[in-house]
């Protein structure tokens, strides 16, 4: 498969690591015999997604909030965690992990830290210990530093807990992929609660299309455990079923999604120009399947405003391989009689709740 100027994804792939090693001097030579390993599979591109069978489990309804930054991200912040639920169950003194999107050592991918700030407040105003933490393919305290995120928590009095240091637990989703497991943060047992705060963006480099609470459950995952070989591989055609799976080990108490600024196309790489949209919007939900539909239908938007030819432009979000996989599995809410939407004078709203009513073509 080839990307838009005609590198094959296995290039692409490697030389975005290559970039990203040798930008921030970090990346060890096991990691890239691991990620070596990941992209010599991209050669046997594995099955193809299973169909959506529309058949999901009882789940409980859900409400997603949508707002638009009028005046500080903190108020945008505060305002759509309010509206999807609160977090009237954050009890004093129980620890608290925030999950940033910190994928590389670069702020153009990654969450900002003015929602993290947010966030941390939120958090400590329950009378918690806020902890912020995530795990990069790269160097996590670079990307931790790089990013914003040690400051954030220096200047709001949070903890800093990169992933690394964090023992591992190995985790068997007994479905299609990860035959052998993968192992994911024992912290996240260890903590009351951990909230989810994911960057939208597109996500072109491995067919998977966007990336939002779904697929944030990649930091979950052991950067070693994310190239095994095979079908297992994560960076194969099917990424999206393995992003779903992914998800089984652990459920977020909150999502709450930076869309400040959206890459509507050519996200993350680094040989496709990104192109950026100033989208100024904060969105949140208990329920990530809900809230990747929402988040999904928004990115559909304002790509088309680009006009971006890329798949997720054009097909439904309910036949996103993510959103109904994950709801199959149980994960989330993928029906959209049970998904409220609570707006606040979103400018475009209208434009965005008619893509994600967009019905399946499957």
């Amino acid at each position: 498969m080839k990307s838009d100027h005609g590198v094959t994804r296995r290039n692409f792939l490697f030389s975005a690591a290559l970039s990203a090693g040798a930008i921030t001097g970090s990346c060890s030579f096991s990691r890239f015999k691991f990620i070596s390993n990941s992209l010599s599979t991209l050669q046997n591109p594995g099955p193809e997604p299973l169909p959506p069978t529309r058949a999901y489990p009882e789940m409980a309804a859900a409400t997603v909030a949508i707002v638009g930054i009028k005046g500080s991200i903190e108020n945008a912040v505060r305002e759509a965690v309010a509206a999807s639920g609160g977090m009237e169950d954050f009890e004093k003194g129980q620890k608290v992990m925030i999950k940033p999107n910190a994928t590389t050592p670069s702020k153009s991918v990654t969450t900002n830290p003015e929602v993290i700030r947010a966030v941390i407040r939120l958090v400590k105003e329950r009378g918690c210990h806020a902890m912020v933490g995530d795990r990069s393919a790269f160097s996590d305290l670079e990307a931790m530093k790089t990013c914003g995120y040690e400051q954030v928590c220096r200047e709001e009095g949070a903890e800093l807990y990169p992933w690394i240091n964090s023992d591992y637990l190995r985790f068997f989703p007994k479905q299609r992929y990860w035959t052998d497991g993968f192992r994911f943060p024992k912290i996240l047992t260890e903590v009351a609660h951990w909230i989810s705060v994911p960057v939208l963006k597109n996500h072109q480099v491995t067919a998977a299309e966007f990336t939002c609470c779904l697929k944030a459950f990649v930091g979950v995952c052991h950067p070693e455990d994310r190239f095994q070989k095979g079908d297992n591989a994560l960076h194969q055609k099917n990424i999206s079923e393995k992003i779903a799976e992914l998800n089984l080990c652990s459920r977020p108490a909150l999502n709450i999604v930076d869309a400040t600024n959206i890459m509507v196309h050519g996200g993350p790489g680094g040989l496709v120009k990104p192109i950026w949209v100033r989208s100024d919007l904060i969105l949140a939900s208990r329920d990530r399947v809900a809230c990747d539909s929402l988040a999904l239908a928004t990115l559909k938007f304002f790509g088309a405003e680009k006009n971006v030819e890329l798949p997720y432009v054009q097909k439904s979000v309910w036949d996103q391989v993510q959103i109904y996989r994950a709801a199959e599995l149980g994960i989330g809410q993928a029906d959209p009689a049970h998904i409220k939407i609570e707006d606040a004078e979103v400018p475009n709203f209208d434009q965005i709740q008619g893509a994600w009513r967009e019905e399946s073509n499957q």
